[in-house]
Protein backbone atom coordinates (compact mmCIF):
# COMPACT_ATOMS: atom_id res chain seq x y z
CA UNK A 1 0.00 0.00 0.00
CA UNK A 2 1.27 3.50 -1.11
CA UNK A 3 1.45 6.12 1.70
CA UNK A 4 0.58 9.87 0.37
CA UNK A 5 3.28 12.72 1.19
CA UNK A 6 0.56 15.01 2.14
CA UNK A 7 -3.35 15.29 2.84
CA UNK A 8 -5.10 18.26 0.82
CA UNK A 9 -8.65 19.93 1.36
CA UNK A 10 -9.53 17.52 -1.49
CA UNK A 11 -8.24 13.94 -0.16
CA UNK A 12 -10.15 14.64 2.76
CA UNK A 13 -13.22 15.51 1.62
CA UNK A 14 -12.66 12.41 -0.62
CA UNK A 15 -11.60 10.19 2.56
CA UNK A 16 -14.82 11.36 4.57
CA UNK A 17 -16.92 10.31 1.15
CA UNK A 18 -16.11 7.37 -0.34
CA UNK A 19 -13.29 5.26 1.58
CA UNK A 20 -13.03 3.21 -1.47
CA UNK A 21 -12.54 6.21 -3.98
CA UNK A 22 -9.49 7.78 -1.87
CA UNK A 23 -8.02 3.85 -1.45
CA UNK A 24 -7.92 3.88 -5.16
CA UNK A 25 -6.54 7.52 -5.69
CA UNK A 26 -4.14 7.87 -3.04
CA UNK A 27 -2.89 4.18 -1.56
CA UNK A 28 -3.43 1.40 -4.19
CA UNK A 29 -0.29 -0.28 -5.10
CA UNK A 30 -0.82 0.17 -8.93
CA UNK A 31 -1.44 3.91 -8.95
CA UNK A 32 -4.22 4.44 -11.97
CA UNK A 33 -4.14 6.80 -14.36
CA UNK A 34 -5.12 10.66 -14.19
CA UNK A 35 -8.59 11.38 -15.37
CA UNK A 36 -9.44 12.87 -17.87
CA UNK A 37 -10.72 16.21 -17.28
CA UNK A 38 -14.28 17.20 -17.60
CA UNK A 39 -15.80 19.82 -19.29
CA UNK A 40 -17.30 20.98 -15.94
CA UNK A 41 -13.65 21.39 -14.15
CA UNK A 42 -12.45 23.01 -17.26
CA UNK A 43 -14.96 25.62 -17.29
CA UNK A 44 -13.62 26.44 -13.32
CA UNK A 45 -9.94 26.62 -14.73
CA UNK A 46 -10.14 28.68 -17.76
CA UNK A 47 -12.15 31.21 -15.53
CA UNK A 48 -9.63 30.43 -13.49
CA UNK A 49 -6.91 31.78 -16.09
CA UNK A 50 -8.93 34.60 -16.86
CA UNK A 51 -9.48 36.07 -13.87
CA UNK A 52 -5.81 35.34 -12.22
CA UNK A 53 -4.12 36.92 -16.08
CA UNK A 54 -6.32 40.12 -15.39
CA UNK A 55 -5.58 40.37 -12.03
CA UNK A 56 -1.70 40.16 -12.50
CA UNK A 57 -1.79 42.45 -15.85
CA UNK A 58 -3.74 45.15 -14.21
CA UNK A 59 -1.59 45.31 -10.73
CA UNK A 60 1.66 44.51 -11.66
CA UNK A 61 1.99 45.23 -15.51
CA UNK A 62 3.60 42.28 -16.52
CA UNK A 63 1.74 39.25 -15.71
CA UNK A 64 4.73 36.93 -15.96
CA UNK A 65 4.48 33.49 -14.97
CA UNK A 66 0.42 34.80 -14.61
CA UNK A 67 -0.12 35.01 -18.46
CA UNK A 68 -2.95 33.62 -19.53
CA UNK A 69 -1.35 31.21 -21.88
CA UNK A 70 0.87 29.78 -19.72
CA UNK A 71 -1.94 29.31 -16.99
CA UNK A 72 -4.40 28.08 -19.56
CA UNK A 73 -2.88 25.49 -20.52
CA UNK A 74 -1.07 24.22 -17.39
CA UNK A 75 -4.72 23.91 -16.37
CA UNK A 76 -6.65 22.92 -18.99
CA UNK A 77 -6.77 19.30 -20.97
CA UNK A 78 -6.27 19.52 -24.20
CA UNK A 79 -9.16 17.24 -25.11
CA UNK A 80 -11.35 20.24 -23.38
CA UNK A 81 -9.90 23.60 -24.28
CA UNK A 82 -11.79 24.53 -27.24
CA UNK A 83 -14.56 24.18 -25.40
CA UNK A 84 -13.06 25.71 -22.28
CA UNK A 85 -11.75 28.80 -24.23
CA UNK A 86 -15.56 30.45 -24.72
CA UNK A 87 -16.75 28.91 -21.81
CA UNK A 88 -14.55 30.45 -19.39
CA UNK A 89 -14.31 33.65 -21.20
CA UNK A 90 -17.74 33.76 -21.11
CA UNK A 91 -18.07 32.96 -16.91
CA UNK A 92 -15.36 36.09 -16.63
CA UNK A 93 -17.71 38.44 -18.86
CA UNK A 94 -20.07 37.81 -16.38
CA UNK A 95 -17.67 38.63 -13.74
CA UNK A 96 -16.84 41.65 -14.66
CA UNK A 97 -20.08 42.94 -15.92
CA UNK A 98 -21.27 42.39 -12.11
CA UNK A 99 -18.76 44.89 -10.95
CA UNK A 100 -17.55 42.39 -8.94
CA UNK A 101 -14.51 42.21 -10.77
CA UNK A 102 -13.63 45.85 -10.52
CA UNK A 103 -14.53 45.60 -6.52
CA UNK A 104 -11.98 43.27 -5.77
CA UNK A 105 -9.25 44.64 -8.04
CA UNK A 106 -9.96 48.17 -5.97
CA UNK A 107 -9.28 45.70 -2.71
CA UNK A 108 -6.34 44.58 -3.90
CA UNK A 109 -4.84 47.70 -5.62
CA UNK A 110 -5.27 49.03 -1.88
CA UNK A 111 -3.84 46.09 -0.09
CA UNK A 112 -0.74 45.32 2.05
CA UNK A 113 1.89 44.29 0.53
CA UNK A 114 1.69 42.44 -2.74
CA UNK A 115 -1.18 39.96 -3.47
CA UNK A 116 -0.33 36.57 -4.08
CA UNK A 117 -1.74 33.99 -6.79
CA UNK A 118 -1.17 30.46 -7.86
CA UNK A 119 1.21 29.28 -5.46
CA UNK A 120 1.51 25.86 -3.67
CA UNK A 121 2.24 25.84 0.51
CA UNK A 122 2.88 22.57 2.87
CA UNK A 123 3.58 22.16 6.33
CA UNK A 124 2.52 19.91 9.06
CA UNK A 125 -0.40 20.71 11.57
CA UNK A 126 -0.91 18.18 14.39
CA UNK A 127 1.41 16.22 13.20
CA UNK A 128 -0.26 15.52 9.81
CA UNK A 129 1.39 16.94 6.38
CA UNK A 130 -0.69 19.01 4.49
CA UNK A 131 -0.81 20.34 0.96
CA UNK A 132 -2.56 23.33 -0.04
CA UNK A 133 -2.82 25.44 -3.59
CA UNK A 134 -4.76 29.01 -2.71
CA UNK A 135 -6.32 31.35 -5.37
CA UNK A 136 -5.27 34.46 -4.13
CA UNK A 137 -4.37 35.49 -0.60
CA UNK A 138 -3.94 39.27 0.19
CA UNK A 139 -3.89 42.05 3.67
CA UNK A 140 -6.65 44.42 3.47
CA UNK A 141 -5.34 47.90 3.74
CA UNK A 142 -6.91 47.74 7.42
CA UNK A 143 -4.49 44.72 8.16
CA UNK A 144 -6.85 42.05 7.73
CA UNK A 145 -5.71 38.84 6.44
CA UNK A 146 -7.40 37.52 3.79
CA UNK A 147 -8.32 34.11 1.58
CA UNK A 148 -9.80 33.94 -0.91
CA UNK A 149 -11.02 31.27 -3.49
CA UNK A 150 -12.96 31.33 -6.63
CA UNK A 151 -16.34 28.94 -7.43
CA UNK A 152 -17.83 28.17 -10.50
CA UNK A 153 -20.62 26.18 -9.91
CA UNK A 154 -23.26 24.18 -12.12
CA UNK A 155 -21.79 25.29 -15.67
CA UNK A 156 -22.76 22.34 -17.60
CA UNK A 157 -25.32 20.95 -15.69
CA UNK A 158 -29.55 20.30 -16.54
CA UNK A 159 -30.04 21.94 -13.06
CA UNK A 160 -30.16 25.61 -12.27
CA UNK A 161 -27.41 25.67 -9.17
CA UNK A 162 -28.24 27.87 -6.18
CA UNK A 163 -25.39 30.18 -4.32
CA UNK A 164 -24.94 28.99 -0.46
CA UNK A 165 -26.40 30.27 2.10
CA UNK A 166 -25.50 33.70 4.10
CA UNK A 167 -23.99 35.33 0.86
CA UNK A 168 -23.81 39.11 1.25
CA UNK A 169 -24.75 40.01 -2.57
CA UNK A 170 -25.90 38.13 -5.54
CA UNK A 171 -26.04 39.74 -8.69
CA UNK A 172 -26.88 38.77 -12.05
CA UNK A 173 -24.06 38.47 -14.84
CA UNK A 174 -25.86 39.33 -18.03
CA UNK A 175 -29.00 42.04 -19.05
CA UNK A 176 -31.88 40.16 -18.84
CA UNK A 177 -34.96 40.31 -16.69
CA UNK A 178 -33.12 40.48 -13.06
CA UNK A 179 -33.51 37.39 -11.02
CA UNK A 180 -35.17 37.24 -7.60
CA UNK A 181 -32.97 38.53 -5.15
CA UNK A 182 -30.66 40.08 -7.76
CA UNK A 183 -27.93 43.05 -5.66
CA UNK A 184 -29.52 41.77 -2.12
CA UNK A 185 -28.12 39.54 0.84
CA UNK A 186 -29.23 36.31 1.40
CA UNK A 187 -32.48 36.94 4.10
CA UNK A 188 -30.18 35.12 7.00
CA UNK A 189 -27.21 37.26 6.17
CA UNK A 190 -26.18 39.41 9.36
CA UNK A 191 -23.72 41.98 8.53
CA UNK A 192 -20.52 42.36 11.28
CA UNK A 193 -17.31 45.28 11.21
CA UNK A 194 -14.44 43.26 11.45
CA UNK A 195 -10.87 45.04 10.97
CA UNK A 196 -12.54 47.55 8.13
CA UNK A 197 -13.97 45.11 6.46
CA UNK A 198 -17.94 44.25 6.23
CA UNK A 199 -18.37 40.41 6.51
CA UNK A 200 -20.99 37.66 7.71
CA UNK A 201 -21.77 37.62 11.18
CA UNK A 202 -22.61 33.77 10.98
CA UNK A 203 -19.12 31.42 10.21
CA UNK A 204 -18.04 30.09 6.88
CA UNK A 205 -18.71 26.71 7.84
CA UNK A 206 -22.58 27.14 8.60
CA UNK A 207 -22.96 27.98 4.97
CA UNK A 208 -20.46 25.31 3.27
CA UNK A 209 -17.99 23.16 5.27
CA UNK A 210 -16.04 22.16 2.60
CA UNK A 211 -15.01 25.49 1.96
CA UNK A 212 -14.32 26.27 5.59
CA UNK A 213 -11.83 22.96 5.95
CA UNK A 214 -10.33 24.16 2.68
CA UNK A 215 -9.33 28.03 3.71
CA UNK A 216 -8.18 26.98 7.18
CA UNK A 217 -6.06 24.95 5.64
CA UNK A 218 -4.28 27.46 3.45
CA UNK A 219 -4.54 29.96 5.99
CA UNK A 220 -2.63 27.69 8.54
CA UNK A 221 -0.64 27.12 5.87
CA UNK A 222 0.19 30.73 5.47
CA UNK A 223 0.89 30.91 9.21
CA UNK A 224 -2.32 31.21 10.96
CA UNK A 225 -2.73 29.82 14.37
CA UNK A 226 -4.82 26.64 14.33
CA UNK A 227 -8.59 28.30 15.61
CA UNK A 228 -8.12 31.87 15.32
CA UNK A 229 -10.78 33.97 14.16
CA UNK A 230 -8.56 36.93 13.03
CA UNK A 231 -8.58 35.44 8.91
CA UNK A 232 -11.04 36.74 6.51
CA UNK A 233 -12.42 34.10 4.09
CA UNK A 234 -13.61 35.28 0.98
CA UNK A 235 -15.46 33.12 -1.62
CA UNK A 236 -16.66 34.72 -4.83
CA UNK A 237 -19.09 32.01 -6.42
CA UNK A 238 -20.23 31.93 -9.53
CA UNK A 239 -23.62 29.90 -9.78
CA UNK A 240 -25.47 28.96 -13.51
CA UNK A 241 -28.44 27.97 -15.10
CA UNK A 242 -29.26 25.89 -17.88
CA UNK A 243 -29.23 28.16 -21.50
CA UNK A 244 -27.28 29.08 -24.29
CA UNK A 245 -25.01 30.05 -22.63
CA UNK A 246 -25.65 29.84 -19.39
CA UNK A 247 -27.38 32.05 -17.46
CA UNK A 248 -24.62 33.19 -14.55
CA UNK A 249 -24.88 34.81 -10.85
CA UNK A 250 -22.17 35.61 -9.03
CA UNK A 251 -22.50 35.43 -5.10
CA UNK A 252 -20.09 37.23 -2.64
CA UNK A 253 -19.10 35.71 0.90
CA UNK A 254 -16.91 37.02 3.01
CA UNK A 255 -16.88 35.58 6.64
CA UNK A 256 -14.17 34.01 9.28
CA UNK A 257 -14.07 29.97 10.07
CA UNK A 258 -15.09 29.31 14.01
CA UNK A 259 -12.17 28.32 16.75
CA UNK A 260 -14.66 25.09 17.31
CA UNK A 261 -14.42 24.27 13.37
CA UNK A 262 -10.79 24.44 13.28
CA UNK A 263 -9.99 22.25 15.73
CA UNK A 264 -12.41 19.87 15.00
CA UNK A 265 -10.69 19.52 11.59
CA UNK A 266 -7.44 19.03 12.58
CA UNK A 267 -8.98 15.91 14.82
CA UNK A 268 -10.51 14.94 11.52
CA UNK A 269 -6.84 15.22 9.45
CA UNK A 270 -5.30 13.52 12.38
CA UNK A 271 -7.95 10.65 12.53
CA UNK A 272 -7.05 10.31 8.31
CA UNK A 273 -3.59 10.36 9.08
CA UNK A 274 -3.43 7.46 11.57
CA UNK A 275 -5.76 5.34 9.94
CA UNK A 276 -3.69 5.50 6.93
CA UNK A 277 -0.18 5.15 9.03
CA UNK A 278 -1.93 1.84 10.67
CA UNK A 279 -3.07 0.57 7.18
CA UNK A 280 -6.76 -0.19 8.68
CA UNK A 281 -8.41 1.60 5.90
CA UNK A 282 -12.21 0.25 6.05
CA UNK A 283 -12.58 0.47 9.71
CA UNK A 284 -16.09 -0.56 9.58
CA UNK A 285 -14.18 -4.28 9.13
CA UNK A 286 -12.14 -6.06 11.41
CA UNK A 287 -8.05 -5.06 10.56
CA UNK A 288 -7.53 -8.22 8.75
CA UNK A 289 -10.50 -7.86 6.63
CA UNK A 290 -9.80 -4.42 5.92
CA UNK A 291 -6.32 -5.19 4.19
CA UNK A 292 -8.20 -8.13 2.42
CA UNK A 293 -10.56 -6.02 0.79
CA UNK A 294 -7.41 -3.58 -0.31
CA UNK A 295 -6.05 -6.71 -1.63
CA UNK A 296 -8.91 -7.21 -3.98
CA UNK A 297 -8.82 -4.07 -4.81
CA UNK A 298 -5.49 -4.04 -5.93
CA UNK A 299 -5.94 -7.40 -7.91
CA UNK A 300 -8.62 -5.63 -9.65
CA UNK A 301 -6.83 -2.62 -10.51
CA UNK A 302 -3.89 -4.59 -11.53
CA UNK A 303 -6.39 -6.76 -14.16
CA UNK A 304 -8.29 -3.70 -15.51
CA UNK A 305 -4.80 -1.86 -16.49
CA UNK A 306 -3.49 -5.24 -18.11
CA UNK A 307 -6.77 -5.59 -19.98
CA UNK A 308 -6.64 -2.29 -20.66
CA UNK A 309 -9.51 -0.74 -19.09
CA UNK A 310 -7.44 1.35 -16.65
Amino acid sequence: MRKPKYLSPSALGKWEKDREAFYIQYLADVRMPREPQTEPQAVGASFDAYVKSKLAKDLFGDPGELGFDTLFESQVQEQVRDFALGAGKHVFDAYVFTGAYKELLTELEGSGGEPQFEFQLTGTVGGVPLLGKPDCRYIHQSGAHVMLDWKVNGYCSKYAASPAKYYSMVRDGQTQKPSRNAGNPHKGYKPMFFKGLTIGAHFLEDANSSWADQLSIYGWMMGEEVGTEDMVARIDQIVCKPAEPPILRIANHKARVSTRWQHGLVKRLQNCWKTIENKWIFTDLTKEESQGRCGAIDMLIKYNMEAGNG
